[in-house]
């Protein structure tokens, strides 16, 4: 977040979101429990393979997510899906929105890395 003036503007106000994203945000109440673990991994930048190891489920699964999450949050591409869940993390208007607790369960701290990336099982 910015301390100082914009520097195109002089504002020291946050610029409103773009529309994608401003819809995004109120969508985002009408995702599942499991959805909204599933957007903020694609915020995060957790492929499919990742997104199922951690929250164990199949690739599949997440395939049929990510496409819920599209549809309902009105969104064109799993790209425009992460990108907003990092921004909508990131915004001072999303802590209102955004679920308390959300991954609460799902994740712990340092869990911000790949499940590739931490040993374990490789099919690389």
């Amino acid at each position: 977040m910015r301390t100082g003036p914009c520097p195109a503007c002089g504002s020291y106000q946050r610029p409103a979101p773009p529309q994608p994203l401003a819809a995004a945000l109120s969508l985002t109440r009408t995702l599942t429990p499991r959805e909204l673990a599933v957007f903020q991994l694609l915020g995060f930048g957790y492929d499919n393979r990742s997104i199922a190891r951690e929250l164990k489920i199949s690739e599949r699964t997440v395939k049929r997510y990510v496409t819920a999450i599209l549809t309902k949050l009105e969104l064109r591409s799993r790209l425009q899906a992460g990108l907003s869940a990092l921004i909508l993390s990131w915004s001072a208007a999303a802590d209102a929105q955004w679920p308390e607790g959300l991954m609460d369960s799902a994740l712990t701290a340092g869990d911000d890395v790949p499940a590739h990336d931490r040993g374990g099982d490789h099919d690389l």
